[in-house]
């Protein structure tokens, strides 16, 4: 039987993290991979995967970066509660951590800036299209400037950043889709973003000012049953994130 009263429910949340390392030296840049995915925890039935099927660290994707390199990088949650169990309709967040070599929170504003330019979405990758041509293009020759990239946003449109909880470093994007409930039913999958661009206009400065930095990104799942928003249901998540913690 649920217990209905929010401070007794038994929540089915989950959590997935995937961690990518980006160096960048003095005129080129190498982009690695360190993907394992982990389990923070799981409880009831409510499973989601995070992966990003497009890069592939075996045939060197994001090595030896330079101004013009462009690589396919698409963080992707799915819903992937098994069937048997029913549906497990959630809610959904993504949290990007933009971490400087040791692991530490980038505060420089130039740099932040900087590495936003490289983070787009590609309407093309789920079957759009833009001004009726195809998007951004891996290992275009030559590159991209800023002025052709400036027609993308950062992150897909079904996603919204969560401006009360992001900081300039952490940057926290709520899942709404189509109709704007913000669900992801069993079986379904969203992309944040797709693609990593080093822009053409960047001159070695710019290279110098980025040094080595960390993507970490974090994928959070809550049950949307018995909850009236999301909103209400990330409040709940926070909650129980926080008595997890030792």
């Amino acid at each position: 039987m649920r217990i209905r009263k929010p401070e007794k429910r038994k929540l089915l949340a989950g959590l997935l993290c995937l961690i990518s390392v980006y160096g960048i030296g003095n005129t080129a840049a190498y982009f690695t991979e360190n993907a394992a995915v982990t389990n923070v925890f799981t409880t009831g039935n409510l499973e989601i995967a995070l992966e990003e099927p497009l890069w592939d660290p075996d045939e060197k994707d994001g090595r030896d970066m330079y101004p013009g390199y462009s690589v396919k990088k698409d963080p992707t949650v799915k819903n992937v509660t098994p069937d048997k169990n029913g549906k497990e309709p959630c809610y959904i967040r993504m949290c990007v951590e933009i971490l400087d070599e040791s692991g530490s929170e980038i505060e420089d504003e130039k740099a932040l800036s900087l590495i936003y330019q490289t983070i787009y979405y590609d309407p093309s990758f789920e079957g759009g299209e833009k001004n009726g041509e195809k998007g951004i293009t891996e290992g275009r020759v030559p590159g991209y400037r800023l002025e052709e990239l400036n027609g993308y946003s950062m992150e897909n449109p079904l996603w919204e950043k969560d401006t009360i909880r992001s900081t300039a470093g952490k940057l926290i994007y709520n899942y709404k889709g189509l109709d704007g409930s913000g669900i992801l039913d069993t079986g379904e999958q969203s992309t944040l973003f797709t693609d990593i661009v080093i822009p053409t206009d960047w001159g070695y400065e710019d290279i110098k000012r980025i040094g080595a930095f960390q993507l970490k990104i974090t994928a959070e799942a809550i049950q949307s049953t018995d909850f009236a928003t999301s909103k209400d249901a990330f409040r709940a998540l926070d909650e129980k994130i926080r008595e997890e913690m030792p």
